[in-house]
């Protein structure tokens, strides 16, 4: 089990890294041209390796905590108390691979589809962005309760985010060209997933004398994604004239 979940977690970081250069590709080349619909593909195919990898390196944490993440603990530690907080950050990346995975998927499928809204309302499609809902105000209410400042920030994103796709998704019908504010902000909420799994691996170790300063870090993708997201969309729907 530990061997799979270090080859996993090997193959998460490699395409994780990809996935963090090929976003900004897309944003600096012109919209429908080659380059950027090819590195928008690539992309996406990198994320969903992301996601895919880190939901299953999850889910083995949360099942064997001390087992998969336990190999240095000291003898002194409280094994209890520490299979808790493996399990609350893991199921906060767990939360994430899920945002990650809906935003990307919707990024695309809106790109695809456009205004073709019964491609969006077969089961399969809204159950991860029902679950995204749902498990937004559980991690907000675990956020609260035991102080962790991460599970309040993306369980209000991942919230606002899967409420933003089902209304997408189950509306009458679709103005012109706002499929486009929908791919941006989709696309943006990917980045945002992409960006806060970076520094939440990366961040806890650099800072780990400064633990005061890791919520800080962690939640800068999450503030800046979304402040970015509100200002392209208001930005483009202006340019395409999207009430």
């Amino acid at each position: 089990m530990l061997t799979i979940h270090s080859s996993l977690f090997f193959l998460h970081i490699l395409f994780g890294s990809l996935a963090l250069v090929l976003f900004w590709v897309p944003f600096f080349t012109k919209k429908g041209q080659l380059n950027h619909r090819k590195f928008g593909s690539f992309y996406t195919n990198a994320m969903y390796l992301v996601a895919a990898s880190g939901a299953i390196m999850a889910l083995m944490v949360l099942a064997d905590p001390i087992g998969i993440k336990g190999a240095d603990m000291g003898e002194n530690v409280d094994k209890e108390r520490a299979a808790f907080f493996y399990r609350m950050f893991w199921a906060f990346l767990l939360y994430l691979s899920l945002l990650s995975f809906v935003t990307t998927r919707h990024a695309m499928a809106v790109l695809k589809f456009k205004d073709k809204l019964q491609q969006f309302r077969s089961p399969m499609y809204l159950s991860p962005v029902i679950l995204l809902i749902a498990a937004g105000p559980l991690f907000i209410y675990l956020g609260i309760k035991y102080g962790f400042t991460l599970h309040i920030i993306f369980g209000s994103v991942g919230l606002l985010a899967g409420i933003g796709t089902l209304k997408y998704c189950l509306q009458k019908s679709i103005k012109p060209r706002a499929w486009i504010i929908e791919h941006v902000s989709s696309m943006i909420g990917s980045g945002i997933g992409a960006y806060t799994a970076f520094v939440a691996f990366g961040g806890r170790t650099l800072l780990e004398d400064f633990q005061q300063w890791q919520a800080v870090v962690w939640s800068a993708p999450g503030v800046i994604g979304v402040t970015a997201s509100i200002v392209l969309c208001k930005r483009y729907s202006r340019v395409f004239s999207v009430a």
